[in-house]
């Protein structure tokens, strides 16, 4: 099975990594976004960030092994936690995904250190995800594929996975886009390789910058842009 039939679309992208950290995903999903993580930069780097705070955190929290009642009590709220469902594309049926620790009947991980682990990964998923300083925005793209930015203090960087080519004679140009000005060019073109991923800096300061757009362009880029947007990221 392949990654774009196992995590259909772009949205999908990154929504198993707080799961995938915690051993909370069943067998089958656990190895499909493990085939995943191969070709996926974006969801690399938001497990390496995720793992970094589940190492830490075990030695915040006081050891104890946790009493049966107790357990029970948090597998009961824990259940009463709304589950997003994913659609099976295949069969049009619906399934749900397990976000429940595997509780283990050893001290190694107290219950305390276990919730700690949860919220922080929740906090991170809902503030963006990425590595510590990091904001990801997902773009929108035209066709197939899917294309993000991730933005640190330090370099700002689009990230491309399984998107088509440019047109015969074309090369994909990246624009700044400052409010309602046109947009500006810059000196970042790019092309896809064989599976249609590329990983390009995004050169120049995104302090009011609006829109980070890439055209096809003629070789050697445009002043103006030629070609409608066939990837959009929304920064405000």
């Amino acid at each position: 099975m392949s990654d774009k039939d196992t995590l259909p679309g772009s949205g999908h992208c990154g929504e198993d990594v707080a799961a995938y950290a915690l051993g909370a995903l069943e067998p089958a999903e656990a190895e499909a976004f493990t085939t995943h993580l191969r070709s996926c930069t974006v969801c690399r780097d938001e497990l390496e960030a995720f793992q970094q705070v589940i190492d830490l955190l075990p030695m915040t929290a006081p050891a104890f092994k946790a009493s049966p009642k107790l357990r029970r009590r948090i597998r009961r709220a824990l259940a009463d936690e709304p589950h997003p469902t994913i659609a099976d594309d295949s069969r049009g049926a619906s399934r749900q995904r397990t976000r429940l620790p595997r509780w283990l009947p050893r001290p190694v991980l107290g219950v305390a250190a276990g919730l700690a682990v949860i919220a922080v990964a929740l906090v991170i998923v809902l503030s963006g995800g990425g590595g510590a300083g990091t904001r990801v925005v997902q773009a929108r793209v035209t066709g197939h594929g899917s294309a993000s930015l991730k933005i640190s203090s330090s370099r700002t960087e689009l990230v491309v996975q399984h998107f088509a080519p440019p047109p015969s004679g074309k090369i994909y140009e990246i624009w700044l886009v400052h409010g309602k000005r046109a947009p500006q060019p810059t000196n970042a073109l790019f092309d896809v390789n064989a599976a249609g991923n590329s990983e390009v800096d995004v050169p120049g300061s995104l302090q009011g910058v609006s829109q980070v757009l890439v055209t096809p362009e003629p070789p050697g880029g445009s002043k103006v842009p030629t070609h409608a947007p066939v990837i959009a990221a929304q920064l405000s």
